[in-house]
């Protein structure tokens, strides 16, 4: 078997983990303990930010837009250093117009793809784990020097004994004890950091991050996950990943190894392709949230391969959303009412249908009308979408969590859209050409 040098060692091994930290108390205590340089770390950047904007009452010279930029310098750093449930993070929020201003965006976005090399020495007790002592068996070539490395895993490219090119990611070393010490934290910062920005619900957007990432940690659910996605019915242009099921488990997942490039690079070489891409895109997402009820739940960019004839592969599978066939037919009212597609309706109605808790009526029908006749004139339609979140949430009127979730998937590829200026276009699913 042809081999390739590893490459230097990037990566520093969190030495101690003193089990389960979920919740604040006694076992959290452990946690911070066992992880207390980066929860230093994490506190002092904290403090940082905090004076950072607590010095605009003092420098009248000082703008807000200097501010957020050394803020969001400092958190983007502490994410770099942290790493894991950190990038992750950063990669998470760095697609979220909604939640933060521009410059956390620009100072975020380069962890999509800018995780630290780990060395393949450390990745080998996976690989051991999950195919024996002898795991070269079932490889003709595997390279050693990785093709990416995210916030949780390393993939390295190889060539079966069979001649099929695969793709094989492999759980990071520490990362699961990682994100269990790093849980307690970020449901800490959540919690002080709530009181200081009361328009978005802090503590909730951490626990789908917590969530998701939990999920991600165990290959076994991707692999579940891409098993579904792949028997459904995709519109041309739109593919998934071969999964050789026989080869995957808890720390590793092999595919098809995909030709193409990330869709940030593509779209850098060819603009005029942002319409068209992004726009097909979209429409894959609208007829996996309104049709299929099963959804890819993590859209950053670098989960979309472009190939040379065009075709989007959608990667990563580790977080889907799922929806009963009563949520998709609710959902699908709701979102289309909001946006003209049902004609007349009662739009009170379908907010309760679909599991809106407070409220009355008239409120629910001048939130309705507000964001298809005001904010739809004077905003991109994904932030009136999430100008009626906003307005739910101040008017205590609960919204469920499924709901969040696909919010959040459509906020975030109009972030996108926006980015290069491309329209949001709603049309459902089977009326697109």
């Amino acid at each position: 078997m042809k081999m390739e040098s590893p490459l230097a060692d990037n990566n520093r091994t969190i030495r101690s983990n003193l089990g389960r930290s979920a919740v604040l108390g006694g076992r959290a205590l452990g946690g911070l303990i066992s992880g207390r340089g980066r929860y230093l770390r994490a506190l002092t950047t904290f403090a940082e930010v905090l004076a950072i904007y607590g010095r605009m009452k003092t420098s009248q010279a000082r703008t807000l837009e200097q501010a957020h930029r050394d803020a969001a310098e400092r958190v983007a750093r502490l994410c770099r250093r942290n790493g894991a449930t950190w990038v992750k993070a950063a990669q998470f929020l760095s697609c979220r117009p909604d939640i933060l201003p521009q410059a956390y965006i620009d100072a975020l976005a380069p962890l999509q793809n800018d995780a630290q090399v780990v060395h393949f020495d450390q990745l080998k007790p996976a690989l051991v784990s999950t195919w024996g002592e002898d795991w070269t068996r079932h490889f003709e070539a595997f390279d050693l020097v990785p093709v990416a490395t995210a916030s949780i895993a390393q993939v390295h490219r190889a060539r079966l004994t069979s001649g099929e090119e695969v793709a094989v990611k492999v759980r990071l070393p520490d990362v699961a004890a990682q994100f269990d010490q790093d849980a307690s934290l970020f449901r800490l910062l959540a919690r002080l950091i709530a009181p200081l920005v009361r328009e978005l619900d802090i503590i909730q957007i951490t626990e789908q991050l917590l969530t998701m990432t939990a999920t991600e940690l165990d290959f076994r659910n991707e692999a579940e996950n891409l098993r579904r996605f792949a028997r459904l019915p995709h519109p041309p242009g739109i593919q998934v990943p071969r999964l050789y099921d026989a080869l995957s488990g808890e720390a590793t997942l092999v595919t098809g190894w995909v030709h193409g490039q990330r869709l940030r690079d593509h779209l850098a070489q060819h603009p005029d392709q942002a319409a068209s891409l992004l726009g097909r895109l979209v429409g894959s997402y609208l007829q996996q949230v309104t049709r299929f009820g099963l959804y890819q739940a993590d859209p950053h960019p670098g989960n979309f391969l472009v190939d040379e004839q065009g075709t989007i592969t959608i990667l990563d599978y580790g977080v889907v959303g799922r929806l009963t066939p009563d949520e998709v037919r609710r959902y699908s009212r709701l979102l289309y009412g909001l946006l003209g597609f049902e004609g007349e309706v009662d739009m009170a109605a379908l907010f309760r249908e679909a599991g809106f808790v407070g409220g009355d009526t008239e409120t629910l029908e001048q939130l309705s009308s507000y964001v298809l006749t005001d904010q739809l004139n004077r905003e991109h339609p994904v932030q009136a979408l999430q100008s009626l979140q906003d307005a739910l949430r101040a008017q205590r009127i609960q919204i469920p969590d499924s709901y969040i979730g696909i919010s959040r998937v459509l906020i975030t590829l109009g972030g996108l859209m926006m980015a290069y200026g491309v329209p949001f276009d709603w049309t459902p699913p089977e009326r697109r050409r």
